[in-house]
């Protein structure tokens, strides 16, 4: 059953890296987004008044810096992603404050929905938490249209990456062949914590971020015309190897705060030894 889901959902991935973003828009967008609205509207009223006995989770214990940095990880991840698509916009600055405002709201709303969950039902599993706030067959829908919906939005991003890297690179069969990776790891590793592969992210994706907002808000370096900034990589190494350091560590904060900081005093640091050449 697990791989007929799967291959169903590779199957829509596949028709909108195929054919673009017209996919997500029209009948198909107009049916998917109010159900994506209606379910955790649904979820927020019905757990708190359905008849649960308040239980523990059967969770392991973490620590507030652990669930710091569990929360940080997505919404870095998916900085690059929204750029991706402000980039384009009419109004880039206001369209990019929206996009940070709703999405911090919302990642709120979820975690909010997932807490009292736990609390709740005392599961950790959120099959499982659906089925007990009697959402059944609606939950399977949401879970399906709502992994194609933003899975879609990674496979096309992968695209727009591979063309800013080079132009013989054809964007959609980037997210052809990312689609395919992302099946088959769906189907080969194991899905039940991906805690690794946060802090992965979280490894990769907090000190790329140090090194822009040095770059453009303090340092205003204009790079736009170098294809790579060797300077820049190398701190974004020391960044990523840094962060795996601070694993060890247990911080109140986590590790992307400290390792973003970091990041930011060397980028300050290398350019006050070696001050960048002004791009005429």
């Amino acid at each position: 059953m697990k791989r007929i889901v799967t291959a169903a959902l590779a199957a829509a991935l596949m028709i909108s890296a195929v054919t673009g973003v017209t996919v997500l828009t029209g009948r198909f967008k107009d049916s998917v987004v109010p159900v994506a609205h209606a379910i955790p509207l649904h979820t927020s009223v019905s757990l708190p008044s359905a008849s649960f006995k308040l239980e523990n989770a059967a969770g392991p214990a973490m620590t507030s810096g652990a669930a710091v940095e569990r929360a940080v990880a997505m919404p870095l991840s998916w900085l690059p992603l929204i750029s991706d698509y402000t980039r384009e916009a009419e109004k880039p600055v206001q369209a990019t404050w929206v996009s940070v405002l709703v999405y911090g709201l919302v990642s709120c709303w979820m975690y909010v929905i997932g807490m009292g969950a736990a609390i709740f039902t005392g599961e950790y599993d959120i099959a499982v938490i659906m089925v007990k706030a009697g959402l059944g067959i609606a939950a399977l829908v949401i879970l399906v249209f709502s992994t194609v919906t933003t899975t879609f939005l990674d496979a096309w991003s992968a695209g727009i990456s591979a063309e800013s890297l080079s132009g013989k690179l054809s964007g959609k069969t980037v997210a052809i062949v990312t689609t395919l990776v992302g099946v088959a790891g769906a189907i080969l590793f194991p899905m039940d914590d991906i805690t690794n592969f946060l802090y992965l992210i979280g490894s990769v994706f907090a000190p790329m971020i140090a090194v822009q907002i040095a770059d453009h808000f303090l340092l205003r370096r204009d790079r736009f015309a170098v294809a790579a900034d060797a300077r820049n990589l190398v701190i974004w190494l020391i960044g990523f190897v840094a962060y795996r350091l601070l694993m060890g560590v247990d911080t109140p904060v986590g590790y992307t705060l400290p390792d973003m900081a970091l990041t930011v005093v060397l980028c300050v640091i290398a350019e006050k030894l070696k001050p960048s050449v002004k791009q005429s």
